[in-house]
């Protein structure tokens, strides 16, 4: 359906009025699309701006309609609103009709010259042929009837000039340049005139440069060939431009440059031999053959093919088989075709790299345009054609199916065209719904999903439900689940919630908190996990196709290509933020460990079962274990004394003093010659050795007495450590000494805790330490998020709060309901990979509800402006972008937010539906933020988030202050 709009300048603006048309499917959309036109031009309109806002008006049917989605400011100066408003009719001047006085044969070199000519501008004059066959149709024309090329439409004047025109055209001239301006068959017009569209100074300049420009175009690229890509035209009109009004270039030898440049980049020889693929480098083929695009197409048709085979050498069955996938036109060889038919040089790239570029490819890359050009743009880069380098010989043969002589070739090219009809039908279809919109049917559970809930005509679109609808809908679906599929909800004290409706959550197993269930638990799944085989490891694509997949692990997801809601919104901090996170990837912001109590709650709301995946609550100290230096302490104490006593230091030395006792009493040496003589007399007379008649000296006798106690056993020591007088009385009472050593030995009541530990460990190996079970949770081998058991009661109660909602209870808990769905697809507009992953979709006999979970923190905030405060929330944080994708790309029809508060024993909900006003809002958003990553990516520009310098004013509170302060 057509739509045309008139946007009306304000009369103080001094601005012409705009009008354009363009094609759209609904009246919506097309209110949306000429908002996106108007941005797109950097057209401000509404209160306070130059423009009012847009007015739809009737579709005038004339022949200079200006290019779609152009904005024509000409328009309104030919044509007028009838009284009824909306019915475009010409403007009748006072002048019309009257003919000339004087009849005048137009001068056709005179008209041809309004700017002085620049000869270095390769204009190309009109042939002789073409002068006169003008001059008859000019002569019984009016002045009036003949105009000035310059004062038409813009591509209707590159359209003129493009089709042979000169400066100045005629009716029949403007009727066919309009005619091929709006030729969409045309793809070579339509490139050009979208990329002088976009070169401003192409806008600016003289008609004869104008035109030397398109007739520099032609001759780099011939019309009887393939139409240029439209980045190389952009390009080379840029660079020609750039030469043009470069100031120092007076002989024109710039222009002249970058004309060779292009010539011989892209035509060289190929001039004479018609190819404009490329041809002219050595590659890796063998140089006596001849590459054209006809063998370009049987390589192409042979890189399909799964067969293993010699690139270089391909045997004749493959051969074959390939010429039939060519004169048949099959699908994907014609998408590859197309698409590599079209780029430039192709025949100057190996072999190699044709085969790698293919094979390396997602094997239904062909269906998606979009992803299909990015893909060869991004993967066509090889430099050095004649010697591929290895990583592309190893991509260019990477195949299943072997096949090695010309003999088998036949029939492996006969089972594998049977193997690809039989696996057409096992895999999931992927159908084109136009608009870049595709469904994939039975890709997941036979489900099929599509891009754009858009495309469904209005029809068909389920009816939206009222919030009460939605409510008693929720509540009777509810009463349908089955009273066994609850969840304990643990608190501070392990007791079970007593309300039966927070409990309740459909498809959870039964967690019991006890401490047997729990063991009875971990022993039978000993059991399974002993008994059972390995489950082999899940395998996930490298690429993921667009549709619906469900069970995508987090990283898995946010590893897959595409671009996500999160993404979009670091694009609008800044393109320059998007590529560094993103493109470059100079800010790496790794996920840490460190608990969110939102994904908690998250993960307790929606996913109870697979809380254990991503988070490690803090373990359980059970009854009796040790968990101070004091309880160590005490089990040391007690343990010690139910050991048998020891002998004291004190016995030991009573003993050895008992002993010494018994034995004969040493002599004593005196300490006068006296008291030594008397000590001698009482020795034995064997040991009284000095002779009657030598001297009794003292020092004689000394050393009878000496000699005399040598020969008496010599007393054990009494004094020392215990040790040492167990040594002593081991020499008099082995027997003693043995038995002693045979009782246990007390543990020490000092030293470091550690120390103690392992003292406990030593006669108690069962014990169980709360700093072990504690470091042992805290070292984290698996490197999943801890959780302290305070924090699982605040996210339990959180828990509790949601089910027990009556809204949100049912939307969390409603039987039909689907969580952390993925959908990959693509953006209409920009063509881009999209990815989206709303919380919860529920489907309600066809209207398909959509919603996420946010956690708040609002315990200060005042109920009278705690919906503004939410408002402000979803603006800041961008939830109605998000939900706009959402929306889009996984086709919901309402979507929701349920917000819960997050600050302790304060967890009130608030369940928001987003209006079609936000989410248009949010649409609207993102879809300029999507052209802004689309130019990014095209351009290889990411603007800073300031990139003008500028003076700082005043706003309205500090004009205010600063009036008060000046009056003060």
């Amino acid at each position: 359906m057509m739509y045309a709009y008139l946007i009306k300048a304000r009369p103080k603006a001094g601005k012409p009025n705009l009008f354009t048309w363009f094609d759209c499917k609904s009246d919506s959309r097309a209110d949306r699309e000429i908002m996106n036109i108007l941005e797109d031009n950097e057209i401000e309109t509404g209160r306070g701006a130059d423009y009012q806002l847009p007015v739809r008006t009737d579709v005038p049917v004339y022949d200079d309609l200006p290019v779609e989605r152009l904005l024509d400011a000409t328009w309104c100066e030919r044509y007028e609103l009838d009284d009824d408003g909306r019915t475009w009719q010409k403007i009748v001047s006072a002048e019309a009709g009257k003919k000339p006085e004087t009849t005048v044969t137009p001068d056709v070199s005179a008209s041809a010259s309004p700017a002085p000519f620049d000869a270095s501008a390769e204009f190309e004059a009109p042939s002789f042929e073409q002068v006169s066959e003008r001059l008859d149709e000019i002569r019984n024309l009016s002045d009036e009837d003949i105009v000035d090329s310059h004062t038409l439409p813009f591509n209707t004047e590159l359209a003129h000039f493009w089709i042979g025109g000169m400066y100045t055209a005629t009716p029949n001239e403007r009727a066919a340049a309009n005619a091929a301006a709006m030729d969409t068959d045309d793809s070579y017009l339509q490139n050009v005139l979208l990329a002088l569209n976009s070169v401003e100074a192409c806008k600016h300049c003289f008609n004869h440069i104008r035109l030397s420009l398109l007739n520099n175009i032609k001759k780099i690229w011939p019309l009887d060939g393939k139409a240029p890509a439209l980045n190389l035209i952009l390009s080379f009109a840029k660079e020609w431009m750039a030469a043009i009004n470069d100031t120092s270039d007076k002989d024109g030898k710039h222009r002249a440059d970058v004309v060779d440049k292009w010539l011989t980049r892209y035509r060289k020889e190929r001039i004479e031999s018609g190819a404009t693929a490329g041809g002219m480098n050595k590659t890796d083929r063998d140089p006596t053959l001849t590459h054209t695009l006809d063998t370009l197409d049987i390589e192409i048709a042979c890189a399909l093919l799964p067969m293993d085979f010699d690139i270089y050498n391909i045997p004749g069955g493959v051969y074959r088989r390939a010429k039939e996938m060519v004169a048949g036109k099959e699908s994907p060889w014609k998408e590859w075709s197309q698409k590599l038919r079209h780029c430039p040089g192709i025949l100057d790239y190996s072999r190699a790299a044709i085969f790698a570029v293919i094979r390396s490819a997602a094997p239904n890359i062909h269906m998606m345009p979009g992803s299909h050009q990015v893909w060869v743009n991004t993967k066509l880069t090889e430099s050095n054609h004649a010697a591929p380098d290895a990583e592309t010989v190893a991509m260019a043969k990477n195949s299943d199916a072997p096949i090695t002589t010309d003999e088998t070739s036949d029939a492996a090219a006969s089972e594998q065209k049977h193997t690809e009809t039989v696996s057409t039908k096992e895999q999931p279809e992927i159908t084109s719904m136009g608009d870049g919109v595709f469904t994939v049917e039975g890709l997941v559970g036979g489900q099929a999903a599509t891009a754009s809930v858009n495309d469904v005509p209005a029809a068909e679109k389920p009816k939206k439900k009222t919030y009460d609808e939605l409510h008693a809908e929720l509540h009777e679906a509810r009463k349908n689940i089955p009273a066994k599929n609850t969840l304990a909800m643990e608190t501070t004290s392990n007791e079970q919630m007593e309300a039966a409706d927070s409990n309740e959550i459909a498809g959870s197993p039964e967690v019991s908190t006890s401490e047997g269930a729990n063991a009875d638990s971990a022993e039978a799944a000993a059991a399974v996990k002993t008994d059972a085989e390995p489950m082999p490891a899940v395998e996930y694509p490298a690429y993921f196709e667009p549709g619906r997949y469900e069970g995508l692990p987090n990283e898995v997801y946010h590893a897959a290509n595409g671009i996500s809601s999160t993404q979009v919104k670091d694009a609008r901090v800044s393109l320059m933020y998007f590529d560094a996170r993103h493109v470059s990837k100079t800010i790496i912001k790794e996920r840490s460990p460190v608990l969110d109590i939102g994904n908690l709650v998250h993960a307790l709301a929606l996913q109870p079962d697979e809380l254990d995946k991503e988070f490690s609550v803090e373990p359980v100290i059970p009854e009796g274990a040790f968990t101070t230096a004091s309880t160590l302490r005490a089990f040391i104490d007690a343990h010690n004394a139910s050991l048998p006593a020891l002998l004291s230091a004190d016995e030991i030395k009573a003993l050895l003093e008992e002993h010494n006792a018994t034995l004969p009493a040493q002599v004593p040496m005196g300490g006068s010659l006296e008291e030594t003589a008397q000590s001698y007399m009482t020795l034995p007379t064997e040991f009284q050795r000095i002779e009657a008649d030598q001297k009794q000296t003292a020092v004689a006798m000394k050393a009878c007495i000496k000699e005399y106690n040598a020969t008496l056993p010599a007393p054990v020591k009494t004094s020392g450590s215990r040790d040492a007088l167990l040594e002593q009385l081991a020499s008099i009472n082995p027997d003693l000494v043995a038995q002693e050593a045979q009782k246990p030995a007390p543990l020490k009541v000092s030293g470091t805790k550690a120390e103690m530990i392992q003292a406990v460990k030593a006669v108690k190996p069962d014990a169980v330490f709360a700093d072990e079970l504690l470091d042992a949770w805290r070292d984290n081998p698996e490197g999943k998020v801890l959780v302290t058991r305070q924090q699982l009661s605040t996210a339990l109660a959180i828990q509790s709060a949601l089910l027990s909602h009556p809204t949100a209870g049912m939307l969390l808990t409603h039987p039909s309901r689907a969580v952390e769905v993925s959908y990959f697809g693509f953006d209409d507009e920009t063509g881009l990979e999209v990815r989206v992953r709303p919380d919860l979709e529920i489907d309600l006999d066809g209207v398909r509800l959509g919603a996420d979970l946010k956690t708040i923190s609002m315990w200060n905030v005042k109920q009278e402006g705690l919906r503004a405060r939410l408002h402000r929330e979803i603006i800041d944080r961008d939830y109605h972008l998000s939900a706009a994708m959402y929306c889009e790309t996984a086709a919901l029809d309402q979507f929701f937010w349920i917000f819960v508060n997050k600050d302790e024993n304060y967890h009130w909900i608030a369940i928001i539906e987003a209006s079609e006003e936000l989410l248009e809002l949010g649409m609207l958003e993102y879809r300029k933020a999507m052209r802004a990553i689309a130019n990014g990516f095209d351009t290889g520009e990411w603007p800073a988030p300031i990139t003008t310098d500028y003076t700082d004013e005043l706003n309205d509170f500090d004009l205010r202050r600063l009036e008060a302060l000046r009056l003060a």
